[in-house]
């Protein structure tokens, strides 16, 4: 049985990758070199750039945070 989501990998990771694998029946198996035993999966990183500003422009919904409506 294989971990789902086991780890995420640094982006400027450069060492050997593993896998996490435990057999969880009664009889033993052996992996053979080249078996596929695992996928992965390359998602992009967003590198965000803020923009500091001093103060805000007042808006409708004033301070009021998620699900703030102003209704009761």
């Amino acid at each position: 049985m294989l971990g789902n989501l086991v780890g995420l990998i640094d982006s400027d990771y450069q060492g050997q990758l593993m896998v996490s694998i435990w057999n969880r029946g009664q009889d033993s198996f052996t992996i053979e070199p080249g078996e596929r035993i695992a996928q992965m999966v390359f998602v992009p990183v967003v590198q965000a750039e803020f923009n500091l500003v001093e103060a805000f422009d007042a808006t409708e919904r004033g301070e009021g945070g998620f699900g703030h409506s102003g209704r009761k």
